[in-house]
């Protein structure tokens, strides 16, 4: 087999100094478990059930996958085709064909065309959502990655460039919810040279992209150059990152619980005093320690949250718009309304703007609509899924529900003619036919991720 070479990084030298695989000591079973313990909950090695892999065919998703069959018996390794260039769709079938010889099942996803701009964006939410998909439909809820140390490293570093604060500082998760499954980072702890080793040992090829080595990137120049001195900056950075978003996720929980009331229609009842803080404080908040700075920083987070939450939002807006909004006790940021309450009522509301809505899609049982809500109705072929839209009026009934909060909602149309609402919905007249939608806003509000630091110690 052709030897390869992998880079040993933050050796600090230039050019990077190149050392076989082969010098570095393989990763054992025994210690592949104990980095799994990391990443548990998993639930039990079963058929229905199998763990993901994704694997893009280099040597780190390679070496995961390895291990990973090492480890469980019932995994199931993705292995996605862009299909941006020629050769793209024989590189994944090669991997496949691998993984087969290894008593690894694989599965071959190939994405569609990507919407002009922002190509490498989109390709990255085209890789995850068909991952996401893949795994859902093998009855799998946790799908490793096989991103280590070194991964960790720059990334970190490039935050640190950028003047990113704790939440980016903490780096990249262990374990983390997104969408409707788990992504798990067993691997954060492991020098990249030890993956290889690993393969090397086993007698396993792997594909090298070239782009891995072009220092016209970023991300190439800070694994060729970082030195030891800064990976201990690194770690020290995000052990101090990690311990600040334990904290903030702690005071957010009890925010939510004093301050936040979900409605069935995807809007929430949120109190004075998140708003304008100024108002008294809940007898939970008045002996916190918090002084005033830091609480309407705690109230900035957590408006910051459910803006996303509520927008269906990838990302929440900067803490600068967030404030301003809160000043102002009323306007639109990420796709979300703030107004206060009607009557008499004390507080405010938070709703999706009727603006910017998803356009229409297929009927499909799964499909997911304007990252809020997912459809589980009956399939239909010439019905499709679109906002109810601003004649929500003509069916509204009651006032349990303010106005504004109906254009919003997903229906079920046929042409002109509207089929039905989701079920559970208030508002809206009784004679209109329900079907089933679920609220699924994408990431949780909290526990989205562990906040452990992805160093091993």
């Amino acid at each position: 087999m052709r030897e390869h070479l992998a880079i040993k990084a933050g050796v600090g030298t230039s050019p990077p100094h190149l050392i076989q695989a082969g010098e570095a000591e393989p990763l054992t079973e025994v210690e592949f478990r104990a980095l799994m313990a990391l990443v548990e909950p998993i639930g039990p090695d079963e058929a229905g059930h199998p763990v993901c892999i994704a694997v893009s065919g280099g040597g780190d998703s390679m070496a995961l996958a390895l291990l990973a069959r090492r480890w469980r018996r019932h995994v199931l390794a993705l292995v996605v085709d862009h299909a941006l260039r020629e050769e793209s769709a024989a590189e994944a079938r090669l991997t496949c064909e691998r993984l087969v010889a290894l008593d690894i099942p694989a599965r071959l996803l190939t994405l569609g065309p990507l919407a002009a701009g922002g190509l490498q964006q989109r390709a990255r939410e085209g890789r995850f959502a068909a991952l996401e998909a893949a795994c859902v439909d093998a009855g799998a809820t946790v799908l490793l990655v096989a991103h280590h140390e070194a991964d960790q490293e720059e990334t970190l570093w490039m935050r640190h460039e950028r003047g990113s604060g704790t939440r980016g500082l903490a780096g990249m998760a262990h374990r983390a919810a997104r969408g409707r499954i788990i992504v798990a980072r067993p691997l954060l702890g492991v020098r990249p040279e030890r993956l290889r080793a690993t393969l090397q040992q086993a007698g396993v090829a792997w594909c090298e992209d070239p782009s891995n080595q072009n220092r016209r990137f970023r991300r190439v120049q800070v694994r060729q150059d970082i030195t030891s001195a800064q990976r201990r900056m690194m770690r020290e950075l995000q052990q101090k990152a990690c311990i600040a978003q334990q904290e903030d996720d702690a005071w957010v929980a009890r925010f939510l619980a004093h301050g936040v009331a979900w409605q069935p229609e995807g809007w929430l009842k949120l109190a004075p005093f998140l708003i304008q803080t100024a108002h008294e404080r809940p007898h939970i908040f008045i002996d916190d320690g918090l002084d005033e700075t830091r609480f309407a920083a705690l109230c900035d987070e957590v408006m910051g949250r459910l803006i996303r939450l509520i927008g269906g939002q990838d990302y929440a807006p900067t803490r600068h718009a967030v404030a301003a909004l809160r000043r102002a006790g009323h306007g639109a940021l990420g796709r979300a309304c703030l107004t206060p309450l009607k009557g008499q009522e004390r507080g405010w509301m938070l709703y999706r703007e009727a603006r910017n809505l998803a356009g229409a899609m297929p009927a499909h049982t799964g499909q997911w609509w304007d990252g809020r809500w997912r459809y589980y109705g009956p399939e239909y072929s010439d019905v499709v899924i679109a906002a109810l839209g601003m004649q929500a009026t003509r069916w509204r009934e009651g006032r349990d529900v303010p106005a504004c909060i109906l254009p919003s909602l997903p229906a079920l149309w046929r042409g002109e003619e509207l089929v039905a609402v989701p079920e559970a919905m208030r508002g809206l007249r009784s004679d209109v036919p329900r079907v089933a939608f679920v609220w699924e806003g994408g990431i949780p509000v909290t526990g989205e991720r562990d906040w452990q630091s992805g160093y091993a110690e």
